[in-house]
C-alpha cells in the first residue's frame, strides 16, 4: 500500500452529511458514484490533514467530527477541501478528539481547523478567525 493521508470531516449527530449520505462509525466507507473530476459531487469530501476552509465543517455542539485514513494518491483538490472515493473511518467523537488525532498521526506542524495549541514560557501561539 502507498502513502496514505488523514481527511477530517464532521456530520451530524446522526451520522448523516450534507445530501443524506451516512458515515460509519469506523471502519471501511466509500462512494457509489465517484468521478475523479475536480468539481464538488461524486466522492465524498473532507479538509486534507484537517487543512483547508473551516466554514465547510459542522460546528454545531452534537456534529461529529470523523477522521478517514485514504490512499494520498486518490484524492482531488476542490481549493479549499478534498474529494475521494473510499476510505477507512478511523476516529469518530468531538472536535477535540478528531483534531487531535490528526495531529499525533502526521498532521504536527499543520493548520489543522479546529484543533488547539498551548505556548508555554517565551512560545507564541496564533489563531485564525474565531480563535
Amino acid at each position: 500500500m502507498g502513502e496514505t493521508a488523514l481527511i477530517l470531516r464532521t456530520v451530524g449527530a446522526d451520522m448523516a452529511s450534507y445530501g443524506g449520505f451516512r458515515w460509519p462509525e469506523s471502519g471501511p466507507v466509500a462512494c457509489d458514484d465517484w468521478d475523479p473530476v475536480p468539481e464538488c459531487g461524486h466522492g465524498l469530501h473532507g479538509l486534507l490533514w484537517g487543512e483547508g476552509e473551516g466554514s465547510l465543517l459542522n460546528w454545531d455542539p452534537d456534529a461529529r467530527w470523523l477522521v478517514v485514513e485514504v490512499p494520498a494518491e486518490s484524492t482531488v483538490d476542490l481549493g479549499g477541501k478534498v474529494k475521494f472515493p473510499s476510505g477507512v473511518v478511523v476516529c469518530c467523537g468531538d472536535r477535540e478528539a478528531a483534531t487531535r488525532y490528526v495531529a499525533e498521526h502526521g498532521g504536527v506542524g499543520r493548520v489543522i481547523v479546529g484543533g488547539t495549541a498551548t505556548a508555554g514560557d517565551r512560545g507564541t501561539a496564533t489563531a485564525g478567525y474565531g480563535g
